[in-house]
């Protein structure tokens, strides 16, 4: 089985005793191996930090990019809907 990665942009916790980090997942483009996405990462951060800061709004800094698993994702997704204090995320 293929496993997909996909970047996830995290951004600057506002307040420090806060638990939940604000993230960004980008599901296009996906990658074939960790490899192929910290090569693309490499040449497109500011880009990738761009639009993620465009879509999440002014007030939020980008901090860091990560590849990770699709089953990471879906992880992360299934933390969010199983817990409704964290559906604002």
């Amino acid at each position: 089985m293929n496993t997909l990665y996909f970047m996830v942009v995290t951004f600057v916790l506002q307040n420090p005793l806060a638990i939940d980090r604000p993230l960004f997942v980008y599901y296009q483009p996906t990658f074939q191996s960790r490899n192929e996405c910290h090569l693309y990462v490499a040449r497109h951060n500011l880009s990738i930090f761009q639009r993620a800061h465009e879509k999440m709004g002014a007030a939020l800094q980008p901090e860091a990019i990560f590849c990770i698993t699709e089953a990471q994702v879906k992880e992360m997704h299934d933390y969010t809907l199983n817990n409704p204090k964290k559906e604002q995320i």
